[in-house]
């Protein structure tokens, strides 16, 4: 699977979860309207997760994060 085609799979299925979320959620939504909140929701959900991404990669980068544990955590 290239990076495209495993990306829109990742998208896709996180918009089936939040449209399933959202319709059995205790507010119970119609299928509808699950559908609309899963559409508006998914794009920020990635958003979230590129941007988590991002700065943990740029915090390492800066010396901020160790990539790996002090060697006082690895005897935990």
């Amino acid at each position: 699977m290239t990076k495209e085609q495993k990306n829109a799979a990742y998208a896709l299925a996180l918009y089936a979860l939040l449209a399933v979320v959202f319709r059995f959620s205790s507010g119970g939504q119609g299928w509808g309207t699950a559908l609309l909140l899963a559409l508006v929701a998914t794009p920020l959900a990635l958003w979230m997760g590129w941007l988590r991404r991002r700065l943990n990669e740029q915090a390492v980068e800066w010396g901020r994060r160790r990539a790996r544990p002090w060697p006082e955590e690895r005897r935990r």
